[in-house]
């Protein structure tokens, strides 16, 4: 089983590899060459996270080979591989897919690439073969053998506490949807969050994208109790319902644009048809959203050779009919 799970979790690193140069070649992003810690420069938290847990990782394991304790050493690497997998590129997947080239995609860009060179520095002495691979295909050096190991960058401590605290909340709350038997798809109105201290905008948004709700409200605990807990609103409204209906709709158009054999840039006709008036009411109302979020460049009208599935959205069946967009 632990052989397996190290196994596991160092496939991560080439999934996060793979994530990384797909997107990059899209973008034509090219690296300036800089290996300095980047802390200072960014401002997304997800960002500041994902290096100060890089440098904490790489302080820990330099304290553990000091003391030639090697198996304490690599534990806590494999911990940062699923942090930065599971959590960092899973919630930066929409900055590297919006279109446009600003400063906080960018920035995921000199992000990933810091995390994921650094990661091979530190990673050499357990891994040589592995690191070698992504170093040198990252920064095109000889080898990273040759590197002297990397100094301990800055790590933003109250921003890592933090982050600690919003994503144990926020397994309490997908925790509660799932005892309600409400998938995470279905948007709920409010999560009430107890025990924690102030939090930022940023990480308010993660908790209320996390947990697919419309608002979050943090409430301050006075005497000892500092017990963290949040709790989910489940009541489903009219309006929920439908968004709900809309969400895993665009995920079946999602599925069948992988189905089609399209690519992730490749803009698409869809066609949407149902007997439930329900979903084309719903279809209707969130038409706009549906086709950002698929896209869509022609809604309605598609080639005799389009690509066809149906499907079942809460319940109702819905045929989806979808091609590539031929300008």
């Amino acid at each position: 089983k632990d052989v397996a799970d190290i196994s596991r979790k160092l496939n991560m690193i080439w999934n996060m590899y793979d994530f990384f140069t797909l997107y990059a070649s899209i973008d034509n992003w090219q690296w300036d060459g800089s290996l300095e810690d980047p802390l200072a420069s960014l401002e997304n938290p997800l960002d500041r996270w994902v290096v100060s847990r890089l440098h904490q990782l790489a302080i820990e394991i330099d304290k553990n080979m000091q003391d030639y304790d090697i198996q304490r050493a690599l534990k806590p690497v494999l911990e940062f591989i699923d942090d930065a997998s599971n959590w960092y590129v899973r919630r930066s997947r929409r900055r590297f897919w919006k279109s446009g080239d600003d400063s906080d995609k960018a920035n995921a860009y000199k992000t990933l690439h810091y995390v994921l060179s650094y990661l091979a520095l530190i990673m050499a002495p357990f891994t040589p073969f592995l690191a070698e691979e992504v170093y040198r295909k990252l920064t095109e050096q000889e080898s990273v053998h040759l590197c002297y190991w990397p100094e301990a960058g800055s790590v933003d401590l109250q921003l890592v506490d933090n982050m600690r605290s919003v994503r144990e909340l926020i397994t309490q709350g997908l925790a509660q949807r799932a005892v309600a038997g409400l998938k995470v798809r279905q948007p709920l109105q409010s999560a009430t969050l107890y025990g924690v201290g102030e939090l930022d905008a940023q990480l308010m948004d993660i908790v209320r994208e996390e947990l697919n709700v419309k608002e979050v409200k943090v409430i301050q605990l006075t005497g000892e109790s500092t017990e963290l807990r949040a709790e989910v609103d489940t009541m489903i409204s009219d309006e929920l319902r439908e968004e709900g209906l809309v969400r895993e709709l665009v995920r079946h158009i999602q599925n069948a644009r992988k189905q089609a054999g399209l690519e992730v840039e490749d803009r698409i006709s869809l066609l949407i048809e149902s007997e439930s008036p329900e979903i084309n009411q719903a279809v209707i109302s969130y038409k706009e959203s549906i086709m950002s979020e698929t896209l869509c460049e022609e809604f309605g009208e598609v080639p005799e050779d389009a690509y066809k599935v149906t499907v079942k959205v809460g319940g109702l069946e819905v045929r989806i009919a979808i091609s590539k967009y031929l300008v």
